[in-house]
């Protein structure tokens, strides 16, 4: 048997660096079960920081399994030209679309057609909607827990497909958790520190400090910024000098 016929008649072949990166996969998808059973409902933003590292870390792990996301969804010209006025139903690649319109195909001549569901693989990932909880976490981390126990080597590109868009939907809700809580009330200044002297409903810091600096008189004195040395600086007058 010729060396070509051996080839050809050979199985499945596993790609290369699958099997460490699926091990790491099922590592770090199985130690996020231990991080969740320690958070509850109002737990600090802080405590989700570590969660939402190790689903990131986890994300990139799967679309390293998964087939490569492209601009245009189009297999063989995966980084070419988008069509701006691609027809329902047809792919964004600006080449094989003016393919099909001439009505003609590289192989065979043929009438074209729309372009396969398949070859649509845009580029980014699904974004949940809001809001963010702690039991929307739980739910989309269930469903990546049954998806791990299923995935082997020899597992379909869409169920690596799957897994990373639902590891990317967790990482966005953990991220979105992890952010300051509005304890202020303030749609400028989420995140700002609480002024225990202010009134109700201007618990912002830095709300407060202005209002307090527009309500003092034009006269009062106020701190100049401090001049580095070989720095020059045009200072306005604040009070003017008396005649004579």
């Amino acid at each position: 048997m010729s060396p070509q016929e051996q080839h050809s008649s050979r199985g499945y072949s596993v790609p290369t660096g699958r099997p460490y990166a699926l091990k790491e996969l099922q590592a770090n998808v199985g130690a996020l079960g231990d991080r969740i059973t320690e958070l509850y409902d109002g737990a600090h933003p802080a405590e989700y920081d570590p969660v939402a590292d190790a689903l990131y870390v986890a994300f990139q792990t799967a679309a390293g399994l998964a087939p490569a996301k492209s601009y245009t969804g189009c297999p063989e010209h995966p980084n070419g030209a988008l069509d701006p006025e691609a027809p329902e139903g047809w792919g964004r690649c600006l080449i094989c679309n003016d393919r099909r319109r001439l009505g003609r195909r590289l192989q065979g001549g043929r009438q074209a057609g729309p372009a396969p569901a398949g070859e649509q693989r845009r580029l980014g990932y699904p974004v949940p909607e809001p809001p963010y909880t702690l039991d929307v976490l739980r739910r989309y981390l269930r469903t990546i827990d049954e998806q791990r126990f299923h995935l082997t080597l020899g597992s379909p590109d869409q169920d690596f497909v799957r897994i990373a868009d639902d590891l990317h939907r967790a990482f966005i809700v953990a991220r979105e958790l992890s952010r300051p809580r509005n304890a202020s009330g303030c749609s400028e200044h989420p995140g700002a520190p609480i002024d225990p002297d202010a009134p109700p409903g201007e618990a912002c810091i830095f709300c407060a400090g202005r209002k307090r600096r527009a309500q003092r008189p034009p006269q009062t004195p106020e701190m100049l910024p401090r001049i580095r040395r070989g720095e020059r600086r045009q200072l306005q007058r604040r009070f003017e000098r008396p005649p004579g």
